[in-house]
């Protein structure tokens, strides 16, 4: 299995090097903004259009990836790759990139109106104190950013490589764990998840952060099955506390659909709901006919957000509105022509891409 796992090491330095140029490039951009920029909707948004194209970009290079992965895994087991795959389909259900792209500032917001009496009006010349406070809210905006950045990397990956497994006539598939590519290990959903088989015609089941990847299952061959054996006759041998072979043997894992990401690894007491008790909208599998109500959602958000860009550019005043059950604030800024051509940009690309007439 030697083939396999070099396999395996050059697939995680690709994504590694993929994942890791998007949040830069992203971070980058939150980064360049004013204190008082994070909290105008106008802001936020224009940034987010911007990085919402290039989130895209990166969804279909990770697709990409995921395809030449599964190419190479397919002919280990003795299978031809064929089937099309399609080059961009949404990671998330319930919800559309641009909405997941602005999160890093609603992080920022969350943890900032903690400490509502430190509002700075620079990032320099900061004492101790508040500091430490913006740090914190930045932090929290770079965490969500991370973990958004690796779940739809993942999703994408093994997603088109799954669709590729059964576009070539395999059903079946098992994921591999990776405990190097963590700093504390294989988790325990992962370990018990990994002796278990799964459909082609499903998601990989996930969690925050989660590394895991795929290979197909054949007949005669599953290479899956002796990649994860010296990785798990390891954890078993080497688990205490928590984590030690007795409770791995013990713990029930249970596969549920996450409202936005789909099937999750999780502990058989979960259930998602919102914080009002409501149960959160059903899962369906992101497809080519989703994608497009996706974009026509950003479209007509973006026709609605060119409006009030225009009038606060007019005008010079804030304007407070509502659209799609959520409110917002336009204000002026130093940034706002800047963030307005963001969103000029975006708007004329999804008319482009929904073939709609200038």
């Amino acid at each position: 299995m030697a083939t396999a796992s070099q396999t395996l090491s050059v697939l995680e330095q690709q994504r590694e090097a993929l994942v890791d140029a998007y949040i830069q490039r992203a971070w980058n951009m939150w980064r360049s903004l004013d204190p008082a920029d994070w909290w105008n909707d106008a802001i936020t948004q224009g940034v987010g259009a911007w990085i919402t194209q290039n989130q895209m970009a990166f969804v279909k290079a990770m697709r990409r990836l995921g395809i030449s992965y599964a190419d190479i895994m397919l002919r280990m087991v003795g299978a031809t790759p064929d089937g099309q795959v399609p080059e961009y389909v949404v990671t998330r259900d319930n919800t559309d990139p641009w909405a997941v792209s602005v999160r890093p500032s609603d992080a920022y917001r969350q943890m900032a109106v903690r400490d509502p009496t430190i509002r700075p009006e620079a990032w320099d010349n900061l004492d101790k104190e508040v500091q430490m406070a913006v740090d914190t809210w930045l932090k929290a905006a770079m965490t969500r950013l991370s973990t958004n950045a690796n779940a739809d990397g993942q999703i994408a990956m093994n997603d088109a490589a799954t669709r590729r497994f059964r576009g070539s006539g395999i059903r079946k598939y098992r994921r591999v764990i990776h405990p190097e590519m963590s700093k504390t290990g294989t988790c325990g959903l992962c370990a018990v998840a990994a002796t278990n088989v799964f459909g082609t015609a499903d998601l990989l089941p996930m969690h925050d952060n989660c590394r895991c990847t795929v290979a197909p299952i054949t007949a005669g061959n599953d290479p899956g099955l002796l990649l994860n054996r010296e990785d798990l006759d390891s954890i078993y041998k080497a688990a205490n506390n928590s984590t030690s072979a007795a409770d791995l043997k013990q713990l029930r894992v249970q596969v549920m659909n996450h409202s936005e990401l789909g099937p999750i690894l999780t502990q058989k007491e979960w259930r998602q709901k919102y914080d009002d008790g409501t149960p959160a909208p059903e899962w369906h599998r992101p497809d080519l006919n989703m994608t497009r109500n996706a974009y026509t959602r950003m479209y007509m958000r973006a026709k609605e957000f060119q409006k009030h860009y225009q009038s606060v550019m007019d005008s010079g005043e804030a304007e407070q509105f509502s659209f799609e059950g959520r409110s917002y604030i336009f204000r002026p800024s130093g940034h706002l022509k800047q963030a307005m051509a963001y969103q000029t940009a975006w708007l004329n690309y999804l008319r482009s891409s929904l073939g709609l007439a200038a």
